[in-house]
């Protein structure tokens, strides 16, 4: 802005750019809690995503969540519709309200059917995604700005965050005592930006996918070094997804080799042992000795 005005229709804690660019290309000079249904009906904008930034922009002045209730897409355009919805919409499932056999707390009831809605639709030539309809009512109190950070939709665990909570886990301290450390910092959950919960959550996440890279690489590594070694023979063969990631492998040793070539007459495979850490299937190739002793010919971890 000239001469170091701010604008006011700025929403609190929203990229500048990103909003400004989408107010200029609506045509819009009103604060988003000021918005209503006949100054966005129409309108369009070329990327899903700023409609979804304006939406979230305009939940956020309002003081309100949002989650995406429906996403239709087809093999020719791919995404060509979606719907936001307040996050109060709709009702609970009546089985979940009352449940006999239920072991762990009741949590409280969020849904109370609100109506207030925003959905976008894609052109057919798909340069542009156009508003369908934008629903303002609520039938619930709204929260107040000071509470508006703890709403689900914008509760987020920043990439900052995630590596300052690794490397602090890599440090040696709890979860626990890395959330209070961090709070301290911030000067209080209301400026963190996500709950205790978020924190575990995502630290689970990390240790989940490092213990799978970690894994992945261990058991590679273990068979090179017994083809290298004691097992020249061992075969092993494995396939990896479009991010590098292991998905399937089949490995057979020297003894289950021979096993093969003796007692090969009856093979029998079985894929319904998911009994390991990663939930995945483990196939196994067994036959039968001169014994009628079960002998294995080789073994398959299966991405699904």
């Amino acid at each position: 802005m000239a001469n170091g005005e701010e604008d006011e229709t700025a929403p609190p804690d929203v990229s500048s750019y990103d909003w400004l660019s989408i107010v200029d290309m609506l045509g819009l000079q009103k604060h988003p809690a000021e918005l209503v249904p006949c100054d966005v009906m129409g309108k369009e904008l070329p990327l899903l995503e700023m409609w979804e930034c304006f939406y979230t922009t305009y939940s956020r002045s309002v003081g309100f969540g949002i989650r995406i209730h429906t996403t239709s897409s087809n093999e020719c355009r791919g995404v060509w519709r979606r719907e936001w919805v307040c996050a109060r919409q709709g009702f609970r499932c009546e089985k979940f309200l009352c449940p006999t056999d239920r072991k762990q707390r009741l949590r409280d009831c969020t849904r109370c059917g609100c109506t207030a809605c925003f959905h976008v639709l894609k052109s057919m030539s798909g340069t542009y995604w156009k508003v369908q309809r934008f629903d303002t009512n609520h039938n619930h109190v709204l929260a107040a700005q000071e509470h508006l950070q703890f709403l689900r939709s914008n509760r987020k665990v920043t990439s900052s965050h995630a590596f300052q909570i690794r490397t602090y886990k890599y440090a040696g301290l709890r979860t626990c005592d890395i959330v209070n450390l961090m709070v301290q910092q911030a000067g209080g959950f209301e400026r963190l930006g996500f709950t205790r919960k978020d924190a575990y959550n995502k630290a689970a996440a990390m240790h989940r996918a490092e213990t799978v890279e970690t894994d992945s690489e261990g058991l590679l590594g273990y068979l090179a070094s017994k083809i290298d070694s004691t097992d020249p023979t061992l075969y092993a063969k494995y396939a990896i997804d479009e991010e590098d990631r292991l998905c399937h492998i089949f490995w057979s040793d020297s003894g289950c080799q021979r096993d093969y070539m003796c007692f090969s007459d009856v093979l029998a495979f079985d894929t319904t042992y998911r009994s390991n850490a990663f939930n995945k299937p483990l196939v196994m190739f067994v036959g039968v000795n001169n014994h009628f002793w079960t002998c294995v010919f080789g073994f398959a971890l299966l991405l699904n």
